[in-house]
């Protein structure tokens, strides 16, 4: 009885060491990654919007508030910066001064400002020509007040909201809100 055991055991024990054993190899991941590709950081979003401030003459002490969010699929994370004081430069009673900049790898460029704004803005699941809708809001002025929808159009977003038709969105669940007070 025991000679069956100790051959079962002697056949089974370079599969048994094998299993303990640790090898070196490294497993390929289940996403590749392009490391190539790299998401500027927070300050290099700063430094293009105080590089925008002084390209326009604007107040470099000017207020706004951001978000991040990847608008192209590229896996670089957009900005889009409201800018809030000085209220007479960027602000009136129609709504405030928005841009959108495009991320690089270690760079911001403008794709364009859109004027009036107000919050809240919204992030649309729906995709034009590559880049997502933006959801904003136009209200104060001589019309009732309406959210529009802005579509993207190769190469930046309309640059008045007012002018846009009403739009209602189905299902607030599926917009990300990225701007509201």
């Amino acid at each position: 009885m025991r000679a069956p055991f100790l051959l079962t055991l002697f056949c089974l024990l370079p599969a048994l060491l094998g299993a303990c054993s640790h090898d070196e190899q490294t497993a390929e991941p289940l996403t590749p990654i392009d490391d190539r590709i790299l998401d500027p950081d927070d300050q290099t979003m700063a430094r293009a919007v105080h590089e925008f401030l002084q390209s326009v003459g604007a107040p470099v002490a000017s207020t706004y508030n951001y978000a991040r969010f990847d608008l192209n699929g590229d896996n670089r994370r957009e900005a889009i910066v409201l800018f809030k004081t000085p209220y007479g430069y960027w602000c009136d009673q129609h709504g405030c001064t928005m841009l959108v900049l495009r991320a690089h790898n270690d760079h911001f460029s403008l794709v364009n400002a859109i004027q009036p704004v107000r919050e809240p803005v919204y992030i649309a699941p729906v995709k034009t020509k590559g880049w997502n809708n933006l959801v904003l809001r136009v209200s104060g002025r001589w019309d009732a007040a309406k959210d529009v929808a802005m579509l993207y159009n190769g190469r930046q977003y309309p640059e008045n909201p007012a002018r846009q038709p009403a739009f209602f969105k189905d299902n607030d669940d599926d917009y990300i809100r990225i701007l509201y007070e």
